[in-house]
């Protein structure tokens, strides 16, 4: 993602959103991170130099996680960059039971019924949502967003909630455990085997979609393969079905015993045969690499970069784990060339703004802006998932990011849990000093003073603190720094 090219997109679309919704306020804060300082703060001179140990923390839970409010961010900046790393990395030693027993509203089990006047797309969507401005894991939650993406499975074809959630379970155990184990627990996955027509996958109708998809977009990407390679990977994963529980089971009687070639080694091959291949092909570790990298780094990472994660791939046996520590501590991940050079993606988007900020949001405005911005969870697209970068910027979505923060809950909204605009604006302390406080919260390292002053200005025309604490949310949510990871 070019991020000039973002900040110019970004201004452009606030350009007619702006004007039409809130008037002046928002085109002139755009405008003011746009007029050279947000470029300056997003493009340095040196792209190899290290950034600001300042911004490195900040930097770090923003891609780690979803950002986090001044208690989160201050508990990070105590430990110190590296030992930050290893905390987020070993988050199972975080005791998350509290946050394990609330489940989402739906069938409870594969033949069960969705309950009495429920939506259950919407009570899986904002379920996770919710999980995700709670937990005390960051990446649990980063990375199990990362294989719901890899792995993408949508509703709209499965149409089983509880089939959704647990493969969502399965993502979250293994997102940070080994990829043949990844792979191999994906492949007898009940929704994924609805999802790709597993099911439908006998000796005597192979069916191939599987098979094309497990090389395609979930291990070695396009290349390596031929359509007979397809074909014969096809037949050695015929023999699943669905149990009455939902699970994947193999059934040896509907396998097709005879002897296959796939990717020039020949054998009887079973579905375990065909994972291990694959899982052993340098074409699978470049491009798991290449997706962890861009995920978690930044687009276009050099060969060099890719060819160190593939030997951390091999070297440690197919472990994820591995592969992201060896991001969070290379050179590049630091590098100032890392700064702020993803878009955050609609789901980043509002997490980050209602966890930085402690805040709600409605669970009717989470599936509003979830719908209306295209990252629906458990409903992505196609195979392929949802796009990413500057994809996620267009008049339409730009208009969607403006409208969010009307629906970030204050006190006056939600007395149990919405912000407190009297904490947020206390009486006797200056607007200047309480912008700058509550700007800090949704981007840590402080806007650039062109920036604040417009917000100021803006905030300092009301009187009463909870719309002087929605302006300023809403005009900071508005900044291309807020927008960019």
């Amino acid at each position: 993602m070019d991020r000039r090219a973002f900040l110019k997109l970004s201004a452009a679309t606030a350009g007619v959103a702006a004007m039409t919704v809130y008037g002046s306020g928002l085109l002139k804060v755009v405008n003011a991170s746009n007029n050279g300082a947000a470029a300056a703060l997003a493009t340095a001179q040196d792209p190899t130099a290290p950034m600001s140990s300042l911004v490195q923390i900040p930097h770090l839970l923003r891609r780690a996680g979803f950002g986090g409010g001044p208690q989160e961010q201050s508990k990070y900046l105590a430990m110190g960059y590296d030992q930050a790393v290893q905390y987020l990395l070993n988050y199972q030693q975080i005791d998350n039971s509290a946050l394990d027993a609330i489940a989402p509203n739906i069938r409870t089990t594969y033949s069960g019924t969705v309950p009495a006047g429920q939506n259950e797309m919407n009570n899986l969507a904002t379920w996770w949502v919710n999980r995700m401005i709670q937990t005390p894991r960051p990446l649990e939650e980063k990375m199990t967003l990362f294989w719901h993406n890899h792995f993408a499975t949508a509703y709209f074809k499965v149409q089983n909630g509880y089939s959704m959630y647990q493969q969502n379970k399965f993502l979250r155990a293994n997102a940070l455990g080994n990829f043949n184990d990844l792979l191999t627990g994906i492949t007898s996955d009940g929704a994924m085997l609805i999802w790709l027509d597993g099911i439908l996958n006998r000796k005597n109708n192979p069916n191939e979609n599987f098979a094309r998809e497990i090389m395609e977009v979930f291990s070695t990407g396009r290349g390596p393969y031929t359509q007979s390679d397809v074909s014969q990977g096809a037949k050695a994963f015929t023999g699943f079905s669905i149990n009455s529980s939902g699970q994947g089971v193999f059934t040896p009687a509907n396998h097709d015993n005879s002897v296959k070639t796939f990717l020039g080694q020949s054998g009887n091959f079973a579905p375990q045969d065909i994972i291990d291949i694959l899982v052993a092909r340098p074409e699978t570790a470049a491009n798991l690499s290449t997706e962890l990298f861009i995920f978690l780094g930044y687009p276009n990472p050099s060969p060099e970069m890719i060819s160190r994660l593939s030997t951390v791939y091999f070297d440690s046996g197919y472990s994820i784990k591995s592969m992201v520590e060896a991001i969070f501590t290379s050179p590049e991940f630091i590098s100032n060339q890392a700064y702020l050079a993803n878009v955050k993606s609609p789901i980043e988007y509002l997490v980050t703004a209602l966890r930085s900020l402690n805040a709600t949001a409605s669970n009717g405005t989470l599936v509003s802006t979830m719908t209306n911005q295209a990252q629906f969870l458990f409903d992505p697209p196609s195979v392929f998932g949802w796009p990413s970068g500057i994809q996620w910027i267009n008049t339409g979505s730009m208009m969607e990011r403006f409208n969010f923060p009307n629906g970030v809950q204050t006190k006056a909204d939600n007395k149990l849990s919405g912000l407190d605009p009297l904490q947020a604006f206390p009486s006797g302390m200056d607007t200047a000093t309480a912008v700058a406080d509550l700007t800090s919260r949704l981007f840590p390292e402080g806007l650039p003073n062109e920036v604040l002053s417009v917000i100021q200005s803006s905030t300092a025309s009301y009187t009463d603190p909870t719309l002087k604490t929605k302006n300023t949310v809403r005009l900071t949510m508005a900044c291309p720094f807020y927008n960019l990871n």
